[in-house]
């Protein structure tokens, strides 16, 4: 069983090398994926964000709020098709988030984590999920996790 984080996602999706190649190989290998929905969330603000801030020069929160509100997400859509093809591919499986807020208060604090981060670890231990694919070095203070790469 493996987790996969939100960056693992983002770095395939835009073929940034060499950590495209990276979740290629650890993923084929796999047979149980799975991410979250915090993940997903954080996947598709960033693809949404990063675009806008490329493509349209939006920069602040507002502005993007007012376009998504005007536009719609017609703009991001051929990119959150490729996220979602990215899952069906790959048959990654997405499960809820689990914890309490208490659990996660003290597993912020404890291992020195961001909200987001201690939320995936919290839901990683929930569901027996002792490995995670990232390229973040907090998870590697969570005793629980093996990180790979």
């Amino acid at each position: 069983m493996l987790f996969l984080d939100t960056n693992t996602m983002l770095y395939y999706l835009h073929d940034v090398k060499p950590y495209s190649q990276i979740v290629e190989d650890v993923t084929s290998g796999e047979d149980e994926l799975y991410t979250s929905i915090r993940v997903l969330d954080e996947a598709i603000f960033t693809i949404v964000r990063t675009k806008a801030w490329i493509k349209q020069g939006i920069q602040r929160i507002e502005k993007l709020r007012e376009y998504i509100q005007k536009h719609g997400y017609n703009y991001f859509e051929e990119d959150l098709n490729e996220l979602q093809k990215f899952l069906r591919e790959t048959n990654i499986n997405v499960i809820e988030d689990k914890a309490t807020l208490q659990e996660l208060i003290e597993t912020a604090k404890k291992y020195h984590l961001l909200p987001a981060d201690a939320l995936i670890a919290l839901t990683c231990k929930h569901y027996s999920i002792d490995t995670i694919l990232t390229f973040d070095e907090d998870f590697k203070r969570v005793p629980w996790l093996k990180v790979v790469p």
